[in-house]
């Protein structure tokens, strides 16, 4: 059978035959990343479990693939249950009704109104920064709890570590909000974003002034914060009401290459660095596997570097990691790794490495960040800032390129590489 025959049969569609794209193959396979398996685990994760929402049974069933692959290879693998919220979406239409509600406190003309309305704004306002970075808060708890898990394996070095490595993938899949169907939307989604973030602040503001000086003139001020909370109530509640993606690219494409290079490790260990495998549950909704395995080796990160792999299939997209990332308050990879990164570029040019900002939303890596791990993302964003698919009906196993997969493997296996001779 035909490389486009074998492609046809797997129901995947075949990439272009392009000058680049045959030179990137060749270099595949120069560099030893015929050895991946990464497209079997996507066919898998994608094509016969489907979508995986965070806390579903399928994100469950994703984990467990995962683990029994862990196994198979011969790796010591543990499976880490923890509790999460079931929408991502949830804790910021609760602030925006928490604006509404202050506003309603804030007619009825009493200073006892405006300063309940104050403390409540103040709560709200803060609480969705602590959600951005991970951190707990008072909408936490509102929100509905589901049970996840993590699976992770250690591969040990040949020699002594003097290092370890965690290599990030997640295995559930998100929903597809209205927001993401085009991109005239997320563009609106993204001033939205950050005129909420602005009317949170805004209100509080007013109406602690309104409480601490009773300066009933100012009440008139407040009232065009409506819109602005409507609107983000709107936008927050519709998501939730959507069906779950397939998640091929988003994320099945990062977690197969986590499964495949722990395989690969697992076989040809590095000489100094022991990798640590983790596939975690719901980082859609808010990287609360990422934020669980942290809480529960808190005192094993030290020495610990990270490296999330995360919508790395996508027509179109390329071999990129972040330059920054974080929605509101950036955050910056780890200069090690980044030199590393460019190191491996500057040698295997033929991968078409690039950096690039991530500022829209969050990655596992992310939370790792916010925590003072030093850590590098693999965002599979094409040259011009777009990520494929993202979080659409259309992120389907037909839609993968397999190219753009193994790309992203050999260079991550290769930084990985150059990190242990370091």
């Amino acid at each position: 059978m035909t490389a486009v025959g074998t492609f046809q049969a797997l129901g995947l569609r075949p990439p272009r035959a392009t000058r680049s794209r045959r030179d990137g193959r060749a270099s595949a396979i120069m560099h030893g990343t015929m050895l991946s398996t990464a497209m079997d685990h996507i066919r898998h994760l994608a094509g016969v479990i489907g979508p995986r929402g965070s806390t579903t049974p399928q994100e469950r069933e994703a984990s467990s693939y995962v683990r029994g692959r862990f196994e198979a290879a011969g790796l010591e693998t543990h499976w880490e249950p923890f509790r999460a919220p079931v929408s991502g979406w949830l804790p910021f239409a609760l602030a925006a009704l928490t604006g509404l509600l202050g506003l309603v406190l804030i007619a009825l003309d009493s200073r006892l109104g405006a300063s309940v309305a104050a403390l409540l704004m103040g709560v709200a306002t803060a609480s969705v920064f602590l959600e951005m970075y991970f951190r707990p808060n008072a909408l936490r708890p509102l929100v509905p709890k589901g049970d996840s898990q993590n699976v992770w394996a250690r591969v040990p070095a040949a020699g002594e570590p003097t290092r370890r490595v965690v290599l990030v993938g997640h295995v559930d899949t998100h929903r597809t909000p209205w927001v993401f169907t085009s991109p005239a939307r997320l563009a609106f989604f993204r001033v939205v974003t950050t005129l909420g973030v602005v009317a949170f602040v805004l209100a509080t503001f007013v109406f602690a002034v309104i409480a601490a000086f009773d300066l009933g003139a100012l009440r008139g001020w407040s009232l065009p914060l409506a819109p602005a909370f409507l609107v983000v109530l709107a936008l927050t509640l519709q998501p939730d009401r959507t069906p779950f993606t397939q998640g091929a690219n988003d994320n099945a494409s990062g977690a197969a290459i986590v499964v495949s290079l722990a395989e690969r490790f697992a076989r040809e260990p590095l000489e100094r660095t022991e990798v640590w495998a983790l596939a975690t549950g719901c980082e859609e909704v808010g990287s609360y596997g990422a934020q669980a395995f942290l809480a529960r080796h808190a005192r094993e990160l030290d020495g610990l570097y990270a490296i999330s792999i995360d919508n790395v299939g996508g027509h179109g997209a390329g071999v990129c990691h972040t330059s920054v990332e974080g929605m509101v308050f950036p955050l910056r990879p780890a200069p090690e790794l980044v030199a590393a990164a460019e190191r491996v570029a500057a040698a295997q040019p033929e991968l078409g490495a690039y950096a690039l900002p991530y500022t829209t939303l969050h990655t596992d890596a992310t939370a790792f960040m916010s925590r003072g791990v030093p850590s590098l993302s693999f965002v599979g964003l094409t040259p011009a800032g777009v990520l494929p698919d993202w979080h659409q009906a259309s992120d389907t196993l037909e839609r993968v390129d397999a190219t753009t997969v193994e790309r992203t493997e050999a260079f991550v296996r290769s930084l990985l590489l150059d990190l242990d001779r370091s």
